[in-house]
């Protein structure tokens, strides 16, 4: 069964390109999560790969809504992606009543990692990449650059804070620790998250921007078990789940 839940995405040519679905297999709603995270994505986004947490978001609403699922799948194969909008889906996740799911059989990082820690089972294969706990904000001084090209930019503004990262200005140091607050409580969020969600397992030093493969993971309490393939992991499913 095809949910057409998710917007359409397209290609570099505008053309419509035909984006993975969740299906609904022997009670088992499959949600897959593939590529970049991210909100208010548009069709070019989409076809190139990114996923809309407002499209995992109505998936899982209709999941609940339908008598015939039983379990909840999410197949993760995602670096991560952009904050707006993570937070919200992974709490979400955590208030799903139906049993929970989350496999990998590639990267499971970042921001997917977030959304997925509050699954009821997260599993992965031997090679399959697990966490990366972490948040980053690139700017760009491009300062020197526009000095050497002969501009000078000048910022006519009110608000010490104001215009951060403007492009050919450079960043002030009371700018860099406002941004660097701004970075320091969305990790905060994550991390305690992630130590809610996971019963504390994951250790503080486990969760500093790296990610772990397979075993390792697990042994850091990232993942709970070890399957060779998603197939595997619908075949316990179906094993354990009673009526």
């Amino acid at each position: 069964m095809l949910h057409e839940a998710r917007q359409p995405g397209t290609d570099i040519c505008g053309n419509e390109v035909e984006l993975e679905q969740m299906t609904i297999k022997d009670g088992i709603a499959e949600i897959p999560i593939g590529g970049v995270i991210g909100m208010n994505l548009k069709p070019f986004q989409r076809g190139s790969g990114a996923v809309d947490v407002a499209d995992i978001s109505a998936e899982i609403d209709q999941a609940m809504a339908d008598p015939a699922v039983k379990q909840i799948l999410f197949n993760v194969d995602s670096p991560g992606g952009m904050v707006s909008g993570t937070p919200e889906l992974a709490d979400k996740i955590a208030a799903i009543t139906k049993p929970k799911f989350a496999f990998t059989n590639g990267l499971m990082a970042s921001a997917a990692y977030w959304a997925m820690s509050g699954a009821d089972l997260i599993m992965g294969t031997k090679t399959a990449n697990v966490g990366s706990i972490g948040v980053y904000m690139p700017v760009f001084d491009e300062s020197r650059a526009y000095e050497r090209a002969g501009v000078k930019v000048e910022l006519i503004k009110a608000g010490a804070l104001k215009g951060i990262g403007f492009p050919g200005t450079a960043l002030s140091e009371s700018g860099k620790a406002h941004l660097q607050e701004r970075v320091d409580e969305i990790y905060g969020m994550f991390k305690s998250h992630v130590s809610a969600m996971r019963k504390n397992r994951v250790k503080d030093e486990d969760m500093q921007g790296q990610s772990f493969m397979g075993e390792k993971a697990r042994n850091k309490g990232l993942m709970d078990g070890i399957v060779r393939d998603k197939a595997q992991m619908i075949s316990m499913m179906l094993r354990n789940h009673v009526d």
